[in-house]
């Protein structure tokens, strides 16, 4: 959704800055009509500029802030305001949820770490946080791009959003007694943030895409209706997580063998873990196994059309992974008809 605003956002700019100009030229032809027919000195047609020009400023210059920027000043000002509101905004909001749902509990004596690796859910929280590092230095680079910031500096700036909004989540869990600071975390958080930065910067490694997708589990079901005691929530819901890797195999085959691959057809690879916690009565919490998939998965970027909301509506959905066929590898070999 968050993209989505951004896309209608830059659209309405864009929309603005063209109907500027198009009236400055609609007003030129009019005016040259008129000269034509009585004779006299018009001004000269309004330009638009990159805004870098040397000497006073011209009558009727529109000035851009740069030559690939597409937004006035005022606009460009607007849309920069919009951003930082956002950030601020979007972290407010996720402390306030992180502290009623994590910091609620026993604070610690004092400030600790801890090496949470391979618990009862087998690390699928850690998929968690390294997808989370991707997509918070991702959604801030795209937000950056939109408001005009260079691409070097917006991929610098949204890596360390990401890199200091996912350090102050250790730094409090660092004070409560049930977390701990955990580096297995901040491994997981640093290894999401540079796969954004290596795609960015290295584009063809962009046919691998990490997508996600997610199913309530019986275990949460029961919880919500009373019938188990338990702390489950959809955040800690890790039996009905699955985070992938999805191949656009188009972009990786050899050119003779891409005419036999659907071009709207990818690859996967998937992690989950099976029931975490006992779903019927009386419930436990048991030491999970790891689920790994292989299924195939269907690309929205594929879909025709073109227009900028559409293209911005596909290319979010391409980051989640929808129901299809998988084969379960471990911890059986087993085919699932239909996936979620």
């Amino acid at each position: 959704m968050h993209r989505i605003r951004r896309g209608l956002l830059a659209l309405v700019v864009c929309s603005s800055a063209t109907a500027n100009v198009a009236t400055a030229q609609d007003s030129t032809v009019r005016d040259s009509t008129a000269k034509d027919s009585t004779a006299k000195v018009v001004p000269p047609a309004p330009l638009v500029t990159s805004g870098i020009e040397m000497g006073p400023p011209q009558s009727g210059v529109v000035s851009l802030p740069n030559e690939s920027c597409p937004l006035t000043s005022s606009q460009l000002a607007a849309v920069r305001a919009g951003v930082g509101a956002g950030f601020v905004g979007v972290n407010a909001y996720l402390y306030h949820y992180f502290k009623k749902a994590w910091w609620s509990g026993t604070r610690a004596k004092h400030f600790f770490f801890h090496a949470d690796w391979d618990q009862w859910f087998r690390d699928q929280d850690k998929f968690g946080h390294m997808f989370g590092g991707y997509h918070l230095a991702r959604i801030g680079y795209s937000a950056l791009r939109e408001a005009c910031v260079s691409d070097r500096k917006a991929l610098f700036w949204a890596t360390a959003y990401a890199a200091a909004f996912q350090l102050q989540i250790e730094i409090f869990d660092g004070q409560f007694q049930k977390y701990g600071f955990s580096y297995a975390d901040m491994i997981a958080n640093t290894t999401g943030q540079t796969l954004f930065v290596m795609q960015t910067l290295y584009p063809k490694l962009r046919a691998i895409k990490p997508t996600f997708s997610y199913h309530k589990t019986l275990a949460l079901r029961n919880t919500e209706a009373g019938i188990i005691d338990s702390e489950l929530r959809p955040s800690l819901d890790y039996s009905g997580q699955t985070y992938w890797f999805s191949a656009d195999m188009n972009e990786l085959l050899p050119d003779a063998a891409k005419p036999y691959w659907p071009s709207f057809i990818r690859l996967s690879l998937g992690h989950s873990v099976t029931d975490w916690i006992v779903p019927t009565p009386p419930s436990a919490t048991v030491r999970a196994k790891r689920k790994i998939m292989l299924s195939l998965d269907f690309d929205p970027e594929k879909l025709p059309g073109n227009l900028p909301l559409w293209r911005t509506i596909k290319h979010t959905l391409s980051y989640y992974h929808f129901p299809a066929p998988a084969l379960e590898l471990t911890p059986k070999l087993h085919l699932s008809p239909w996936y979620r």
